[in-house]
Formats: C-alpha cells, structure tokens, sequence
C-alpha cells in the first residue's frame, strides 16, 4: 500500500524528468521544436492523471481512508516527536483508533489477523486424554462474564476471546499447556467427596451452555417491553424516599443542582474496614475509609511516581487499553513506562482534564476551569503544528472525516489514557496483600485488583463479582444503586452501557433523563466523590456507575472471587451472581476451576493472558 502511495506522488515528476533528458539529448533545435508543443500535452495529461487520482480517493472510501491514516499517522509522529514521546506511540494510537471503525486498506490486513487470533481454539480434547485433562482443557474456554443474547440465538463466544498473548516471554502454547498443568495440580487437589469435584467428575467435557458458558440474558422486544411497563409499575406504587436525601449542602460544588430534580442520592452508610466482610455477605453498598484497609503510603500516588517505584521494570510492564490484547497489531497494550511518560507530558501541557465527564455538565452547570479545560484540550505543543493542524482540518480531515484533527486527537488521547493494569504487575507498590488486610474471610479465594485509569464518562452497569471501588488519585464520582432493584433497572435488557440493549439512560444527572426516566426517583441510590483514601462496597450485581474528569487519575478496583459456594448461603445470595438461582452448579464448578487455575498459573509460574472482556487480566 505503501508503495502505490509512492507510485502516486511521483509519477508526474518522473514524466518531467524524462521530457527534459530527452530535449537535452536532442540538442537546442529539438529543444525548440518540441518545447512548446510538447509541454503543453504533458501538462494536460499530468493535470489529467492527479484528477484522476483525486477522483480515486473521494469516489472509494477505502482510498480515502488510506491517506487518513497517512496523514493521521504523521502528524502524530510530529507531535510526539516534539514532546519526547516515542514515535511507536504514534503507530499504535493511529491503528488502535483506525481499526475500530475504519474501512482503511490499511488496516485490513491487522484487522483480519486478529480475528483469526479471536477464533482460534488452541487446546483440543485427544483420544487419549483422562478426565482430569479433558476438563481442564475445556476449562479454558470458561467464559467469565454473562452477556445478553438474543432469544433463539447461539450464545457461545469465540473461543479466543478471553485467552490473549501478553508480554509473558513464553510461546503461546506454552502459556496454554502451562494452564493445563496448573488446572491438573488444582483439580486434583479438589476433596474426592466435596460437591466441586464431584460435579467435576461426572460433566462431559464439551463446550456448551451452562457448563463453559454461563446462562445468558435472553432478550427479545418483547421481553424489554415487558420489563419496561413492569419497572414503571413498581416506581408509580412505590412511595418516596426523600426523607433519606441526601442534603444539597453535603454535596461540596454543584449540590444545588439536586434542587432541579427529584432523581437524588441517599445517604450513604458509613461502616469499618474490618465490616467489610459481612458487608459483601449482606449485599450492602457502604462507604468506608480505604486508609484503615490499606495504610495511607499508596494515595495520591501519581502513575509516573508508579512507574519511578518499579525503575527499569516498568518498561515491560503491560498496560491494558480498552480493547486490550484484542485490539490489532498490538495497539491495544503498551508500556508502564510509555503511559507514565505521557502522562507526565501531558500534564504539563494542561490537556489531561474531560469537563464534560463531571457531574451536571449536561444540566448547564460549569466550572470557571472547564471552558480553559476543555480548549487546552486542542492546543499543540508548537506554533507550527498548530498551523499545520489548521490545513490539516481546511485540507482533508473536516471535508473528509467529518471531525476536525484537534477534537480527533482528543478522542485518541483519551483512549490512550483509559487502561487497566492488574496490581500483582505492580510489586513495588506500597500496598498489603488485601485478601490479608481484609481478615481472609472464610468465603474469599482471591481479590482480584486491578488500577483503572483515564478519564471516563458515566457508564451504568453492573458487574458479576462483588467490588471495592477506592480512590487512589484524582477526582472521581460513583453512584450505586442497591441490589435488589438489578432486575428491575436491567428490564429484560443488557447489563451495561456498552451494549445497545442496555435499558438504563447514559447519564441520570440530565432533564431528557428526569422526564422520559422519571421512575428512577423511586429507585434509591448513593452519589458521593470518591477522593483518594475513600471506598465503597458494591454488591454483586448492583447497578453503578463511575465518571472521571481527570485524564490522570487512578481507581482501585478489587473483585473479591469466593471459594466455590462460599456466598451461596448469605443473604445476598437472593440477588447475587453466586447461587444456584442465577446460574448451574456446573456451570460455577467450571468457572471455580478456570479462576483457580488462573491464580495458581501466576502464583506458579507469573504467566497471565486470561482476561474478563478484553483488558481485565484476571490472576
């Protein structure tokens, strides 16, 4: 492609060329008998051939698409180059924005061999296989997390999906018969007579629904109908709760704004680190101080103070883009090292702030900064790629791409600063072992944390673990809706924003929300700023959302996994992922096993690449 790029910038100077060796060869007559008569065809015809090639790059997208990605691709070299950033930065968020809704020749080739990679089934059940090993293969193609699918439809997912090549330095295969061994030392050390293994010993190991694949949303039109009129029956006899508000004057900037609405937070119920337990058996949402759970040495750390901590370390240290290991030609992951520089870069340069993310900014409510945020967002780092940006955007991308470069290079700087990076990758953190600080818990196998990064926009949803959610730097909202209400929110939908089935509204602080989604004033919720030291327990299967302003902050997130069956008989269990009214024994027995031998892998051998979506690297 690179080449035909080329051909097409040269080919009319190679035609002046020759005419011009040819009228130097033949001397001056011929000089003066072809000079004005044959100049004048060549100039029609090199007019002619660059018509035509213009022609090419409007009429086939595709064409089109190529020279974005050139122009793209060299600006963002120019740029990086200025800040002492490294040029491979520019690749990959050139093909990493490129590649998520592109028709780009360019990219196709990418795009084609990572879905290969997404289909591909690297571990087979042989013949010769005893149980132990045909389960454990079978094991890896567990998926981690319930999705919606359509009534009718196939629910299993390509088998690639959750089992990604990292920067582990081992050969794939190694990575897989590695989990192999892993799963055999774990299965058999399961009880001969305890209810895991003995579901274990009787499935027949094949993939199928309810078993590697756990139950999935069924959705149709129908159902949503339905679950839509039922939530609005509940929210019309249901009666108020305002006499839990919380007071406009508790909330510290924009609280007056409640008084606009009667979608309003509750108090939260404030509880001890050492509650932390029977608060997830319970299925509370509480708030607690995160410094009497994890001392005080690892809040308001930045990421390239982080990134000091680990010395030359951080530089094979992977972080994980939303897309994660799944995004093509690698651009999904990149250096703790890389995102630390950037980061310290762009703070300097005052474009690391989102105010649109903030509470209240579709309401009307601003800040003084915001307006300076927002514009400090576009600037360049010279005047000249500011003039350069400029005919960039009057030249191609606003006529062509239909976005001006600025606001596109913004869209691309905030993908590169939403990450997630799980903190066993980070040994030099100041922070104890949490399964230890929280007690271990007879129920808790492992606590599974992760650092969340980048600025986020609000995002409801719910997760299937249950979750600590705890500031570490940076400002950042949550709201969390209680437990029992999931089924109601979710109206036969999907369970998150991501989704287009998703029957929660994208932001609850608007006035398009506060008339067509007025039930949400009967659903009680808590909204608070999770500064750095503060967390909160979200239950399993409680609807939250977390939205970020600041490009640089950072969340601790911890999944808490239980042992198998160890929250099937709490009281939470009546709505939480973990009982046998929302999925089968054997499908949890296969997941217990998959998350155990996921763990022991890295215990063992310090090998990941097992990821819940794309970008959670589970171990």
């Amino acid at each position: 492609q690179a080449n035909w790029l080329k051909l097409d910038l040269e080919l009319p100077l190679l035609h002046a060329a020759s005419g011009a060796a040819r009228a130097g060869a033949m001397g001056e007559k011929a000089t003066k008998k072809h000079g004005a008569e044959g100049k004048k065809p060549k100039r029609w015809a090199c007019c002619a051939f660059s018509a035509l090639v213009l022609a090419l790059i409007i009429v086939i997208p595709p064409v089109g698409e190529c020279v974005s990605d050139v122009l793209l691709l060299g600006f963002l070299a120019l740029r990086y180059s200025s800040e002492g950033l490294p040029l491979m930065l520019a690749w990959k968020d050139t093909v990493y924005a490129r590649t998520e809704s592109s028709q780009s020749l360019t990219m196709l080739p990418l795009i084609k061999q990572m879905d290969g990679i997404m289909a591909r089934q690297l571990l087979h059940v042989e013949p010769g296989d005893d149980h132990i090993t045909a389960t454990c293969k079978v094991s890896m193609y567990t998926q981690m997390v319930t999705s919606s699918s359509w009534v009718g439809s196939d629910p299993l997912a390509p088998p690639g999906g959750g089992n990604l090549d990292t920067w582990d330095p081992v050969p794939t295969q190694e990575r897989v018969n590695s989990y192999v061994q892993a799963c055999r030392e774990v299965y058999e050390g399961l009880d001969k007579g305890g209810p895991q293994r003995r579901i274990l010993d009787k499935l027949t190991p094949q993939r199928r629904v309810n078993v590697t694949t756990p139950i999935p949303l069924w959705t149709s039109p129908e159902i949503i109908i339905k679950g839509r009129m039922e939530r609005e029956r509940v929210a019309k006899e249901r009666p108020s709760h305002s006499d839990k508000w919380k007071g406009i004057n508790e909330i510290p900037g924009y609280g007056h704004m409640f008084q606009h609405t009667k979608i309003r937070p509750v108090k939260e119920e404030v509880i001890d680190a050492s509650e932390i337990s029977e608060a997830v058996r319970q299925g509370k949402v509480a708030k607690f101080d995160a410094t009497k759970l994890l001392g005080k040495e690892l809040f308001n750390l930045t990421m390239p103070e982080i990134a000091a901590l680990h010395g030359d370390m951080a530089k094979n240290i992977p972080m994980y883009r939303q897309r994660g290991a799944s995004a093509p030609g690698g651009s999904g992951v990149e250096s703790l090292d890389t995102y630390a520089r950037k980061v310290k870069v762009w703070k300097q340069e005052e474009c690391l702030r989102y105010p649109e993310f903030a509470p209240f900014r579709p309401f009307g409510y601003t800040e003084p900064k915001d307006t300076s945020d927002y514009m400090n967002g576009l600037k360049q780092p010279t005047w000249w790629l500011e003039v350069l940006a400029s005919m960039l955007d009057i030249a191609w991308f606003k006529p062509r791409v239909g976005i001006s470069l600025r606001d596109f290079l913004r869209m691309i700087r905030t993908a590169g600063l939403q990450c997630a990076v799980n903190t066993r990758r980070l040994p030099k953190l100041p922070m104890p072992k949490i399964e230890d600080a929280l007690g271990n818990p007879d129920w808790l196998e492992r606590a599974w944390s992760m650092f969340w990064l980048g600025p986020v926009a609000d995002c409801w949803h719910y997760d299937d673990p249950d979750n600590l959610l705890i500031g570490v730097y940076g400002d950042i909202w949550v709201s969390v809706f209680k437990l029992k209400d999931r089924e109601l929110m979710r109206s036969g939908g999907d369970r998150g924003c991501w989704s287009s089935l998703s029957q929660m509204p994208l932001r609850i602080d608007t006035p398009h929300a506060m008339t067509q989604d007025w039930w949400l004033e009967k659903f009680e919720f808590i909204h608070m700023k999770l500064t750095p030291g503060t967390g909160i327990v979200v239950p399993s299967g409680a609807y939250h959302s977390l939205t970020m302003a600041d490009g640089d902050r950072i969340l601790l997130n911890c999944f808490m996994i239980p042992k198998y069956k160890g929250l099937w008989d709490v009281p939470a269990a009546n709505h939480s992922f973990y009982s046998s009214k929302w999925q089968t024994e054997e499908y949890h027995a296969m997941s217990q096993l998959k998350k155990s031998s996921i763990f022991r892998l890295w215990d063992t051998k310090q090998l990941g690449g097992y990821f819940e979506g794309f970008k959670l690297e589970m171990f």
